[in-house]
């Protein structure tokens, strides 16, 4: 199993309406597709937009189990592809701008408890320590591969195993997220790490 932390956002299909997007989404559901089971840790609005968000995943065969829902918070709703990683609006039409207060240490070290059985953990854009702190310690204990993401131009200020794979990408970069996905897969799937890396950066698509 791979579990992918981070933000989850919707965004507006002309054709299929509401659709799960931005970097999360994307890397669950590549990794879902190379014949993972994925599980998105994350916290999403009590709203229409993250039921349409949840129910999107779901048929790409990515979980939610241990997704929660805030009643005081609205799931953020892109325009299109061409938006910027800042622009949302709201069901209500508002412009809101993304924010980063999702998730806390104590969120997901309740979900990894209650998830398990997994081999990898995707960490994106979310650098506090804490979370980290127990994103590695679940690590550790299931024997699994770590990976973090970072926003471009930041250093990631907490301590990580050696074998870990950290990188920076942008939130809207969904060609990375994509070919990362397909990395998770791999590693979940049995090979080795510098195998599955080489894939990854020989990897155009």
């Amino acid at each position: 199993m791979i579990v992918v932390i981070g933000n989850l956002v919707g965004r507006i299909d002309e054709v299929q309406g509401i659709e799960p997007a931005g970097f999360v989404a994307i890397v669950a559901s590549a990794a879902a597709e190379g014949g993972s089971q994925v599980q998105v840790v994350a916290r999403v609005g009590d709203d229409d937009v993250g039921d349409a968000v949840l129910l999107g995943l779901a048929s790409r065969h990515v979980g939610h189990v241990a997704t929660l829902r805030d009643a005081g918070r609205r799931t953020p709703l892109l325009h299109s592809a061409e938006d910027p990683a800042d622009d949302a609006e709201s069901t209500e039409g508002d412009v809101a701008v993304f924010d980063d207060a999702t998730l806390d240490a104590a969120d997901v070290g309740l979900a990894l408890r209650y998830l398990t059985d997994y081999r990898v953990i995707v960490i994106a854009h979310m650098l506090d320590g804490a979370l980290i702190r127990e994103a590695v310690s679940a690590t550790s204990w299931a024997g699994g591969h770590l990976i973090v993401v970072t926003p471009p131009d930041v250093t990631l200020d907490a301590p990580v195993p050696a074998d870990a794979l950290v990188l920076s990408a942008a939130p809207d970069a969904e060609a990375i997220a994509g070919r990362l996905g397909r990395y998770a897969a791999a590693v979940d799937g049995g090979k080795d790490l510098d195998r599955a890396y080489a894939a990854l950066t020989a990897s155009n698509t």
